[in-house]
C-alpha cells in the first residue's frame, strides 16, 4: 500500500436517504425564487415549474431533477466521484476586502498593489495551482475592481486565476478578456439562503452562458440564521440548494458542476458571528463528502478555515482538524486559504503557513511503499547489531522520500534554536516577501498582442463606466 485509504462517516445510509428525500420535498413543495425570465425558460425546458405570480417561484419535480443529475454525471467525467485513495490536496484563494499584516497586527483596505503582490506570492507556492486576487482593490475606479484584477492576473500570472465577478456590466468585459487570454473563466453561481437566487446573479450567469463558459457553486447556509440551527436541518436545506444549483447551472450552461458547499454555523448564544473554525466545520465537511458520494459526485466544503484573525495555535488546530476530517471522508477541495478569521481579511503570512500544512498533509496522504527494496533487508543484515545506517547507500537512496523537510517549522534542539528566529509567523512573513520579490516581473508574461488586447478591453470598460 502506498496511499492512505480512508472511510470516515458521520451519516448512516438511512440518514442519507432521509436527507435526500427531505431535500426533494423542499424543492418540490417550497422551491426557489428565480427572478429571471430567460433563466426560468431554460429551466422549464428541463422540467422545472415556475409560478411568475409568486415571486418567480421555481419548483423541481423529482423525476426531472434526478434526470438532470444523471445527465451531469454521464456527460462530465470531471465532476464524477473519485474512487480510491486520498487525492492530492491543493489550496485556493478567496478574495477578501481587507489585507491583514499578521506580523504587525494591522488591517487596512486592499489595493491594486496588493493584488499584484498576491499574484507573485501565489506564483511561488507549489500547493496553489491558481493565482487569484487576494483582495478587492479599494483604490480601483468605481465598478472596475474585478475587471482590473482580471487584467493583472491575465497579464502577469503564469497560472490561471480570477476573482469574484461582481456585476453584469463587468462580466461582459471579463468574459471578453478571458477569450483574449485563452483562459477558462468560471462564474460562482450562488444561492442566497434560504432558497433564493438574486436577479443580478442570474443576469451574470446568462452572460457567461452566452460566452460559453461554465459555472460553479457553493451554497452557504448558516445554521441558526439562514437555516435550521440543528446540523441535520442545516445540511438538509444546504443539500436542497446544492441540488437546485446543479439543476440551474446545467440548464443555463449545459455543463455540470461539483457538489461544493460553503455552509457554517452562527454563534447564536453570544454574538451571531459566522464561525469558520467551529468543530462543526469538520462535521459539515464529512456530511458533504458523504452526500456528494451518495449522488456520485465529487465534493468540496469550507473545511480548512479558522476563526483566528492572526495565525496562531488556534488557527492551526481549527484548520487542520476540519480539513483532515473532511478530506479523509472524501472531500477533494477545501475552503479558501489565506483568510484571517471569518472573512476578516487576507493574510499573506497565513497563506504561506497554509501552503506548508498542505504540503505536510500531502506527505501523509501519499503514504509509503512497502517492498523488498524499501525494507532493505540486506542492509539491515550488513549493519547488524549495534551499528547505524547513516553511511549506507540505502539511506542515500531513500532519505529524500522518507523525510519531510519543512521550510518553516523547526526540528532542532533547544540550544541550537536559541538566538535565532524560529517563530513561524515571523518566518512566514519573511518567506512571503522573499517569494514576492523572486517572482515579481515588470513585463507581461503573455504575448504582446494578447497583453495589448486585454489592456484595450480594460480601457474600453473604464471609458464606459466613466460615462455613467
Amino acid at each position: 500500500m502506498n496511499q492512505i485509504i480512508s472511510d470516515v462517516r458521520v451519516l448512516s445510509e438511512a440518514e442519507m436517504e432521509l436527507i435526500h428525500k427531505s431535500s426533494l420535498d423542499i424543492l418540490e413543495k417550497v422551491g426557489l425564487s428565480v427572478p429571471h425570465e430567460g433563466a426560468c425558460r431554460l429551466a422549464q425546458a428541463l422540467g422545472a415549474k415556475v409560478d411568475v405570480n409568486d415571486d418567480y417561484r421555481m419548483t423541481f419535480p423529482r423525476d426531472a431533477l434526478l434526470e438532470v443529475l444523471e445527465r451531469i454525471k454521464r456527460e462530465d467525467p470531471s465532476v464524477r466521484a473519485h474512487d480510491g485513495g486520498l487525492e492530492k490536496l491543493t489550496g485556493n484563494v478567496s478574495t477578501q476586502i481587507f489585507l491583514v499584516d499578521g506580523a504587525a497586527r494591522t488591517r487596512r483596505p486592499g489595493t491594486l498593489g496588493d493584488v499584484m503582490d498576491g499574484i507573485f506570492l501565489q506564483e511561488g507556492l507549489e500547493n496553489f495551482p491558481r493565482a487569484n486576487a487576494i483582495v478587492v482593490p479599494a483604490d480601483a475606479p468605481e465598478g472596475m475592481s474585478d475587471i482590473l484584477s482580471y487584467q493583472m492576473i491575465y497579464k502577469y500570472s503564469k497560472k490561471p486565476g480570477g476573482t469574484y465577478v461582481l456585476t453584469a456590466d463587468s462580466a461582459r468585459y471579463i468574459t471578453r478578456m478571458a477569450r483574449a487570454a485563452g483562459q477558462e473563466v468560471t462564474y460562482l453561481f450562488d444561492t442566497v439562503s434560504p432558497l433564493t437566487v438574486r436577479r443580478e446573479t442570474l443576469e451574470i450567469a446568462m452572460i457567461f452562458r452566452e460566452a460559453g463558459f461554465g459555472m460553479s457553486m457553493t451554497p452557504m447556509v448558516m445554521a441558526g440564521s439562514t437555516g435550521p440551527v440543528s446540523l441535520a436541518g442545516m445540511i438538509t436545506l444546504q443539500n436542497a440548494e446544492v441540488l437546485a444549483s446543479l439543476f440551474l447551472i446545467y440548464a443555463l450552461s449545459g455543463r455540470g458542476a461539483r457538489y461544493v458547499v460553503g455552509g457554517h454555523t452562527n454563534d447564536i448564544s453570544r454574538n451571531m458571528f459566522c464561525s469558520f473554525g467551529s468543530p462543526n466545520q469538520a462535521l459539515i465537511g464529512v456530511a458533504a463528502a458523504q452526500m456528494a458520494r451518495f449522488y456520485g459526485l465529487r465534493s468540496g466544503s469550507n473545511a480548512g478555515l479558522t476563526d483566528a484573525v492572526i495565525p496562531d495555535f488556534q488557527s492551526a488546530a481549527e484548520k487542520v482538524l476540519s480539513a483532515s476530517f473532511a478530506c479523509l471522508a472524501g472531500t477533494s477541495a477545501i475552503g479558501g486559504q489565506g483568510i484571517a478569521g471569518a472573512d476578516q481579511g487576507f493574510s499573506m503570512e497565513q497563506l504561506v503557513l497554509d501552503n506548508e500544512w498542505i504540503s505536510m498533509y500531502n506527505h501523509i496522504a501519499r503514504g509509503f511503499t512497502v517492498d523488498e527494496d524499501a525494507i532493505g533487508l540486506e542492509t539491515i543484515f550488513e549493519v547488524g547489531r549495534g551499528g547505524n545506517f547513516l553511511s549506507e547507500m540505502h539511506t542515500v537512496e531513500y532519505m529524500r522520500d522518507s523525510h519531510f523537510q519543512s521550510a518553516l517549522f523547526d526540528r532542532d534542539s533547544w540550544d541550537n534554536l536559541r538566538g535565532r528566529v524560529c517563530d513561524p509567523l515571523t518566518l512566514a512573513h519573511e518567506r512571503a516577501q522573499e517569494l514576492i520579490a523572486r517572482h515579481r516581473v515588470k513585463d507581461p508574461v503573455v504575448a504582446p498582442a494578447v497583453a495589448e488586447e486585454i489592456d484595450r478591453i480594460a480601457a474600453e470598460a473604464a471609458r464606459d463606466f466613466a460615462r455613467r
